[in-house]
C-alpha cells in the first residue's frame, strides 16, 4: 500500500536519515523504535510531505505521491498526531472535533455554522467524546483542559478521520498511565477498521499490545524489521538500548 524508497535526508551535512526503505501493507500497524535522534520523527515527516526531494521515491497504491503537498495527503489519505499538541484551544470540545468532518461536507454545508453538522457525525462526535470521558466538557474552550485531556481529545478527532494512514508520533506522550487504556482502545477500533497505523513510541508495554511488526532504527539507517516479540528480545535491541 505504502512504500518508501531510497530516503536520504541531510540538513547542513548532518545525515538524518540514510537510504531508508519501508513498506506498510494494508491494515497493518507498525511500531518504530530507537533512541532519541536516530531519525523516526524525521522519517514521519517525509511520509505526511514536509520534507521531499528528487533522491527518494513514496508509492501510495501504486501512485507516486512524492511530491504531491502535505494538505492533499492529509486529507486523502494520511493524518498525523504530533509529539505536541495540535488542537485549536479556543474553539470548544465539540468545534475540535466537528473540523474533523470538513473535508466531508458540501460546498453548501461549508458555509453553514459548524452547530449544522448533519446528525450522523454529531452522533459520532458525542459518542466517541463518551467514550474518552470529555462528554461533559464539550462545549467548553479546548484550552481549558489538563494536559492528558488535551492529547485524549487529539486522539478522538484521529479516530473520526476517515484516512488510509494514521501516523502517531508518541500518542501517549502527556497522557496519564491509567488513562492509557483509552487511546490503546482507540487505536485498536483504527486498525480493527481497516486502517494501518505506523507508530513512534518509546513505551514498549504500550505497543505491544497491537503492533505486528518493529522497525528498529539507529544511527538514520533501518536495523531491524520484523515481527514485534522477535525484535524486541533481539541482540541488536539490547545493544542499541542497553549498550
Amino acid at each position: 500500500m505504502l512504500e518508501l524508497k531510497n530516503i536520504h535526508w541531510s540538513v547542513w551535512g548532518n545525515h538524518i536519515l540514510k537510504w531508508v526503505d519501508l513498506k506498510v501493507k494494508k491494515s497493518e500497524a507498525i511500531g518504530i523504535v530507537g533512541p532519541n535522534g536516530c531519525g523516526k520523527t524525521s522519517l514521519l515527516n517525509i511520509i505526511n510531505g514536509f520534507n521531499t526531494s528528487s533522491k527518494w521515491k513514496i508509492v501510495f497504491h501504486k501512485q507516486d505521491i512524492t511530491w504531491i503537498s502535505v494538505e492533499k495527503r492529509a486529507s486523502l489519505w494520511i493524518w498525523r498526531v504530533f509529539q505536541s499538541f495540535w488542537i485549536f484551544k479556543w474553539l470548544t470540545l465539540y468545534e475540535n472535533l466537528a473540523l474533523g468532518f470538513v473535508k466531508d461536507l458540501s460546498f453548501f454545508q461549508k458555509l453553514l455554522p459548524i452547530r449544522f453538522l448533519p446528525d450522523d457525525m454529531n452522533y459520532k462526535i458525542d459518542d466517541i467524546l463518551k467514550e474518552v470521558g470529555l462528554y461533559k466538557k464539550r462545549h467548553e474552550l479546548a484550552g481549558s483542559l489538563s494536559w492528558w485531556q488535551m492529547r485524549l481529545l487529539e486522539i478522538a478527532r484521529l479516530y473520526l478521520q476517515d484516512v488510509d494512514i494514521y501516523l502517531l508520533d508518541e500518542p501517549t506522550a502527556w497522557v496519564s498511565p491509567k488513562l492509557k487504556s483509552k487511546v490503546i482502545t482507540l487505536i485498536r477500533k483504527i486498525i480493527d477498521s481497516g486502517k494501518s497505523v505506523i507508530i513512534v513510541e518509546h513505551d514498549f508495554n504500550f505497543i505491544s499490545q497491537f503492533v505486528d511488526r518493529l522497525v528498529l532504527m539507529e544511527d538514520g539507517k533501518v536495523i531491524l524489521d520484523g515481527k514485534y516479540q522477535d525484535i524486541k528480545d533481539s541482540p541488536e535491541m539490547k545493544e542499541v538500548y542497553l549498550g
